[in-house]
């Protein structure tokens, strides 16, 4: 029904373990990491092709992406860069794959105790949703919603844009993966920012489960430089 793609820094081998751990505990089987594109691998032509660095692109990206904060430029580093990369290729491998969902986390998520499974939210989903986050760094209250929608003891809160909570753990459908792809091409914010762009622009419906089924792992952030 649907594929998992982790976002994994080749280097960190404690992040793979630790991964790896959290997806058997879930009984995740069908998984694939995304390894290419690790900071040091970041070429001219790679950065020439997808890192938009026009400010005037970068203002108003950050006008849908960011929550009331002020604007300012910022050159976004090679980790983060590579999120990026990372991200893009998934979405570009979920778009041609056979399933018809695609589960993308990062290698810290911690999946929590209690009867959520990926399986159980996709089959007691809203009818119209594109983009459903399943976990986050932070509370819910991080987002505005504009209803919520219950079935089968799983509840689902609408979200306003900008709809993200980090990118620590977000199902989409395969569809909407394509409708994501024209506006991550040519990236110039931060994954999270980017994304919240991203979903306003396509259009897309985003949900969050409440509670959610993934947290932050408590590694730091590969898109900040270590």
């Amino acid at each position: 029904m649907y594929k998992t793609y982790v976002m994994h820094y080749t280097p960190l081998e404690a992040r793979r373990k630790f991964i790896d751990s959290q997806l058997a505990k879930m009984d995740i089987t069908n998984v694939e990491f995304i390894t290419q594109f690790d900071r040091e691998e970041l070429t001219e032509e790679i950065l020439d092709k997808h890192y938009n660095q026009d400010m005037e692109a970068h203002r108003n990206a950050c006008a849908i992406s960011m929550r009331g904060e002020r604007y300012k430029y910022e050159e976004m580093s090679p980790p983060s860069i590579s999120l990026n990369m990372k991200h893009l290729t998934a979405f570009k491998k979920l778009a041609n794959q056979k399933e018809k969902f695609g589960l993308f986390i990062e290698d810290d998520c911690r999946f929590c105790d209690g009867k959520k499974t990926i399986d159980s939210i996709i089959d007691s989903s809203p009818p119209n949703w594109d983009v459903m986050v399943v976990g986050g760094a932070f509370d819910h209250k991080i987002c505005d919603y504009r209803n919520s929608f219950t079935r089968s003891q799983h509840t689902y809160l609408y979200a306003n844009h900008p709809a993200t909570n980090t990118t620590s753990s977000i199902l989409y459908k395969k569809e909407s993966a394509a409708k994501i792809l024209p506006h991550m091409e040519a990236f110039c914010l931060p994954i999270d920012w980017q994304l919240n762009h991203a979903f306003h622009e396509a259009k897309l419906n985003v949900y969050h489960t409440y509670p959610y089924l993934c947290t932050q792992g408590d590694f730091r952030s590969t898109a900040k430089d270590e």
